[in-house]
C-alpha cells in the first residue's frame, strides 16, 4: 500500500492518553487521533492552555494530530431532543469542536455513533443530521472534514448521508466494530461504503472489542487489508486496540511490547 501513515487513537495507548504523544514517538508511530474529553472535565482539549501543551508536544516529538474524536457522544446522545439538559450539552460540544480542530491543525472531526448516540429511529436520524449539518458547515469553512463512525449498513448510512447533504461529510470505517457488534461482514461494508469513507480508518481485533492483536479475531483483519490494497486505499491507519486493558494485556507481560507487536503486524500487512 502506498501513502499510508500508521498512527493510533490516544485513548487506546497505555495510560489511556497520558503521555500519548511521547509514547507514539518512542514506538515509531506517525499520527494520533485525540479525544476531546468529557463534559465532566469541561472538555480539556478545548481550552487554549491545554492546546498549547499539545502543540509543544507536537513540536518536540513530530507527531501529526490527524483527528479529534468527539468521544463524549458515547455518553450523551447526539440526537438529544430540544428542551432537555442533554441537548444543551450536545450543542456546547458541537460549537467547541471546530475551533479545537483548527487550533491543533486537525483535518478530520470523528463523531462516534454508538451507545447513547446510536440512531434507532427516524427522529434520531433527523436530530443527528441537524447536528451534523451544523458541524459540517462550521468545519467546511476551515477545510475540515466530518466523519461518522457507526454500525449502519450501507443502506442506513446512505439515508444519513442524504439527510446531512454536505460534501465534507464521510464515513469513518473501523475494521472490527461491524463484526463484533453486529456480526456483519466487514468487506460487505467496504463494498457498499468505500466511496463514502474518509482517508482514515481504525484497526483492532479480538473476540471482544479491542481485545486481541491484529489478525487474532474473527473480523477478518487480513482480508480487510487485502481489500483495501486492491482498491488503492491511501491515508491513515490508526490502531485502536486496548493494550493495557483486559483481555489483551493478558497476552503479554508489557503493554508497550504488545503495542510494538501490533505495529509490526500492521506494517507487515500493508507492506511497509
Amino acid at each position: 500500500m502506498k501513502n499510508i501513515k500508521i498512527g493510533a487513537c490516544d485513548w487506546a495507548l497505555p495510560g489511556a492518553g497520558l503521555y500519548a504523544v511521547q509514547i507514539a514517538a518512542e514506538v515509531g508511530l506517525e499520527a494520533l487521533s485525540l479525544k476531546i474529553g468529557l463534559y465532566e472535565n469541561d472538555y480539556p482539549i478545548t481550552h487554549e492552555r491545554m492546546q498549547q501543551i499539545y502543540l509543544r508536544e507536537q513540536q518536540k516529538y513530530g507527531i501529526e494530530y490527524c483527528a479529534i474524536a468527539l468521544n463524549d457522544f458515547d455518553n450523551i446522545p447526539m440526537h438529544a431532543r430540544e428542551n432537555t439538559p442533554e441537548y444543551n450539552i450536545v450543542w456546547d460540544l458541537l460549537k467547541r469542536a471546530v475551533p479545537t480542530a483548527k487550533a491543533l491543525g486537525v483535518s478530520v472531526i470523528q463523531v462516534p455513533g454508538f451507545a447513547e448516540s446510536e440512531v434507532k429511529s427516524d427522529e434520531d436520524l433527523e436530530y443527528s443530521a441537524k447536528a451534523f449539518r451544523y458541524l459540517c458547515d462550521a468545519a467546511g469553512e476551515e477545510g475540515i472534514s466530518v466523519s461518522s463512525e457507526n454500525l449502519m449498513t450501507p443502506q442506513e448510512f446512505h439515508r444519513m448521508k442524504e439527510a446531512v447533504d454536505r460534501d465534507n461529510f464521510y464515513l469513518y470505517f473501523d475494521s472490527q466494530n461491524y463484526n463484533v457488534f453486529r456480526n456483519y461482514d466487514e468487506r460487505e461494508i467496504l463494498e457498499g461504503l468505500y466511496p463514502d469513507m474518509c482517508s482514515q480508518i481504525h484497526v483492532k481485533d479480538g473476540e471482544v472489542m479491542s481485545g486481541g492483536l491484529l489478525g487474532s479475531g474473527p473480523s477478518g483483519f487480513y482480508k480487510t487489508i487485502s481489500w483495501l490494497k486492491e482498491h488503492g486505499y491511501e491515508g491513515h491507519i490508526l490502531l485502536e486496540n486496548y493494550y493495557d486493558q483486559l483481555p489483551l494485556r493478558n497476552q503479554g507481560e508489557d503493554p508497550y511490547e504488545l503495542l510494538k507487536e501490533d505495529i509490526r503486524l500492521l506494517r507487515e500487512a500493508v507492506g511497509m
